[in-house]
């Protein structure tokens, strides 16, 4: 075929096509896919979807918020918490450690005078008329005194009465009943230290996520935040250090506070030597080793180190041996995660409650120049040395056993008695654990997701 016959090029007539297929008329503009604007006389939609909107705008500043939300959970929690530090902080001596001035429990003999025969009144009655009058002996001086040089008062109206009748327990409930019976305290002595307390948990939501900020700039530290779970991470041995150490640290600087608390809960709400929290600060400043001394005193410090480091150490490793070392994950077993879970949790309180105990054992007794604090409960006239010396003396010198009328040493127990009083307030502890568990348990049936699958494991 010669070349005049062949046609001429197309390439100039061809055109792109567009960049989407619209099969619509070329009459008719493409729909616009944006969203319809709102009428005017109506709100504007949120930006964010439903799971950006999941805390509640109320309107007021997150300051606002915050404190809110603590008092709420300090008033809420106030009551056992008082009715735990005094059981803890109480000295229940055994007979042969209680001190002269107590009072006995077995009521002195009484002289049998009467008269059984008839012929036995004349000798009976010239017996007396013929006996010398007896001289008058006066009763020997009380020999017990106080720090200060003050007559000690056997039981002061301002202290809570060990009655069995009104506390019907031995525990913290038998402790509110105790508080809310004395005329000196009744119900707003339940709730004291309340605000020590609301502050205490904002400072700590505050300072401890800026404490965990600036750790994370040592070289090789993960910047991951505080919720970031520790299970998820392949190494999760330095992410676990610095949690730990941040809570501690945070712990630490806010340790005064709770020092504060402790002397705010024990002494008497209505006594003319109470005083408010600000005085307590400034006679801890004056007579107990200046501003520094609220820190590094060593009744003081190493209780408090060890409580903020044990506590967090436990709370935190807990997933971690279920998931890693017992190889039980949320996900797929559900209900044995959660039994394990409190069991683990119930086990941690086996080693956090003395030292709880003894951290506050030591906080209410006075250092240096300090004058000894009165308190509502009996508490030990000799101060203790140190956390070993502590342990000691409540476990050989006391007796956790239910108050009676007449206490025979047989009703004291032997050296788990005094062991048990290390644990005062682990019946309150469990019945909330077991509470979350439960309430999990209910939570779980109630939610969907993995429901069938733990309820069939259940």
């Amino acid at each position: 075929m010669s070349s005049a016959g062949r046609p001429a090029s197309v390439r100039g007539l061809y055109t792109p096509p567009p960049e989407e297929w619209v099969f619509l008329p070329p009459t008719v503009q493409p729909p616009n896919t944006s969203a319809p604007q709102p009428p005017p006389h109506l709100p504007a939609p949120s930006p964010f979807g439903p799971d950006d909107a999941d805390d509640e705008d109320l309107g007021l500043p997150g300051g606002v918020q915050l404190i809110g939300a603590q008092f709420f959970v300090a008033a809420l929690g106030m009551p056992f918490e008082v009715g735990k530090t005094l059981l803890q902080v109480e000295y229940r001596p055994r007979r042969k450690y209680r001190s002269l001035e107590d009072p006995p429990d077995v009521p002195p003999p009484v002289e049998d005078e009467s008269v059984s025969h008839p012929d036995e009144a004349d000798l009976y009655f010239s017996d007396r008329l013929e006996a010398p009058s007896s001289t008058f002996i006066p009763p020997p001086p009380p020999t017990s005194h106080s720090k200060d040089g003050y007559l000690r008062d056997a039981h002061p109206s301002w202290q809570l009465k060990d009655d069995p009748d009104v506390s019907r327990s031995n525990g913290v409930w038998g402790m509110i009943r105790r508080i809310r019976a004395t005329p000196s305290e009744g119900l707003p002595g339940l709730w004291k230290g309340t605000l020590l307390t609301t502050a205490h948990g904002c400072l700590t939501t505050v300072l401890q996520p800026y404490i965990h900020a600036l750790l994370c700039w040592i070289p090789g530290a993960p910047p991951l935040s505080l919720d970031f779970p520790l299970t998820a991470l392949p190494n999760p041995g330095l992410p676990f250090a610095l949690s730990v150490a941040s809570s501690a640290i945070t712990g630490l600087i806010l340790s005064p506070i709770e020092l504060i608390r402790t002397r705010l809960i024990v002494q008497p709400g209505s006594h003319p030597s109470t005083k408010s929290s600000i005085a307590l600060v400034r006679d801890a400043i004056r007579d107990e080793g200046g501003l520094l001394g609220l820190w590094t005193a060593a009744n003081v410090f190493l209780p408090a180190l060890l409580e903020v480091t044990l506590r967090p150490a436990l709370t935190a490793a807990i997933p971690l041996i279920i998931e890693r070392y017992m190889r039980v994950s949320p996900d797929l077993s559900p209900i044995a995660y959660s039994a394990l879970d409190l069991g683990l949790n119930l086990g941690s309180l086996l080693i956090l409650l003395p030292l709880e105990t003894v951290r506050k054992r030591l906080q209410i007794q006075p250092r240096g120049n300090g004058r000894t604090i009165k308190s509502v409960v009996a508490t030990r006239d000799r101060p203790y040395v140190g956390i070993v010396e502590c342990i000691y003396r409540v476990v050989t010198e006391e007796t956790a056993r239910p108050r009676k009328r007449i206490m025979q040493e047989q009703d004291e127990g032997g050296l788990l008695a005094g062991v048990g009083q290390l644990y005062r307030g682990l019946g309150m502890a469990v019945a909330t654990h077991v509470s979350v568990f439960g309430l999990g348990l209910v939570t779980m049936g109630l939610g969907g997701g993995g429901v069938e699958q733990g309820w069939k494991e259940f």
